[in-house]
């Protein structure tokens, strides 16, 4: 009987431990996008019917497939620095973030590379920070730089289309990229709003160049 169930809602102002940095991304949506506003700033209910990926699931537990390789995109204040582990077993994707952090500055990334015993295994990275990959590749990382252009975006997006994508239980920012990334307007699919895309986008630097490699070396993540 609904007459007897209390609601209750609430927003980012009730969660006093949220960053500075969440509650001025959440704020700037009223302008950006109103209706994201409205679920996370006003905490009201709003389906998604923007959603770029419908084709995706969340797996307990994780398999380690083959490892294709990694995804690199790079932030510093409010955008996360992120790193993406890409495995593919058949016509499925299995992606895992490793790396989600705000305020990264160059050596902490290194450490952070280091620390995940990554080899010689390619990493494909945002090419805004050419600067930034050379360092990494000058400490012995495979790490190369992605190509951007008139299409990349949407191309990367109708290729990452065609596989079932499964994101690792313990991925909760990709979790949360795949539920709010949307397009700009959901009749004409051609403009993805630039937001919860950081590890979208590492995943997509990298299958759009090596994903039907036949070539690629086989690796595994310990």
């Amino acid at each position: 009987n609904m007459d007897q169930v209390e609601q209750f809602r609430s927003t980012y102002k009730n969660n006093p431990y949220l960053p500075d940095v969440m509650i001025k991304e959440i704020e700037s949506l009223e302008l950006k996008n109103p209706k994201y506003y409205k679920i996370y700033g006003l905490g009201e209910y709003a389906p998604n019917e923007k959603a770029v990926f419908s084709n995706f699931q969340i797996l307990e537990n994780f398999p380690v497939h083959e490892l294709v390789g990694f995804g690199m995109d790079f932030g510093f204040s409010q955008d996360p620095t992120t790193l993406i582990a890409v495995h593919k077993h058949h016509d499925m994707l299995y992606v895992r973030e490793l790396m989600y952090e705000r305020g990264l500055t160059t050596t902490d990334i290194i450490r952070r590379l280091e620390s995940l015993n990554i080899g010689k295994t390619e990493i494909w990275a945002d090419s805004a920070e050419p600067r930034l990959i050379n360092e990494l590749h000058g400490r012995g990382l495979n790490i190369v730089l992605s190509t951007k252009g008139t299409g990349s975006v949407t191309g990367g997006i109708s290729l990452m289309s065609e596989y079932e994508i499964i994101i690792d239980k313990n991925s909760k920012n990709l979790i949360k990229e795949f539920n709010n990334y949307a397009w700009l307007d959901k009749t004409n699919r051609s403009i993805p709003i630039d937001a919860w895309n950081h590890g979208i986008d590492a995943i997509r630097y990298y299958i759009t160049k090596v994903l039907d490699n036949p070539h690629m070396g086989k690796y595994y993540i310990s």
